[in-house]
């Protein structure tokens, strides 16, 4: 999973690019966690007793996107896809779906929420 952080012109917004396949891991993170610092610092102890085995799984439903991490892996789901049943899907929709779901192992999303959480802090 390969990312990038930037700020907008003024400073004060901060974006998330993201590698194709991982796009939706930048809009969870612009959507759920850029103004909440907090959220990040919490996730962040949360997958440290994830990886010392104290907690089996974890699921944070947000307003636009939801976060599923278990031992080995977190998801991104973009919450309008929590309600689609695959069988129903058009098949022009695989590719929007493509970019609304995300995968990665935890190892890697804990990193990215490291960098996230420094780039951040700077201000």
């Amino acid at each position: 999973m390969e990312f990038e952080f930037k700020r907008d012109m003024f400073g004060d917004t901060v974006k998330a690019q993201f590698s194709m396949g991982h796009e939706a891991v930048g809009a969870w993170l612009e959507q759920e966690c850029v103004n909440q610092p907090e959220r990040v610092t919490r996730l962040l102890k949360q997958i440290k007793l994830l990886q010392a085995n104290e907690l089996e799984q974890l699921e944070l439903l947000g307003a636009e996107y939801s976060l599923f991490l278990n031992q080995e892996e977190a998801k991104v789901i973009a919450n309008h896809l929590l309600h689609q049943v695959e069988d129903e899907l058009e098949p022009d929709f695989h590719l929007y779906q493509d970019e609304s779901m995300a995968m990665s192992g935890l190892e890697d999303f804990q990193v990215m929420l490291e960098s996230f959480q420094q780039f951040a802090s700077k201000g």
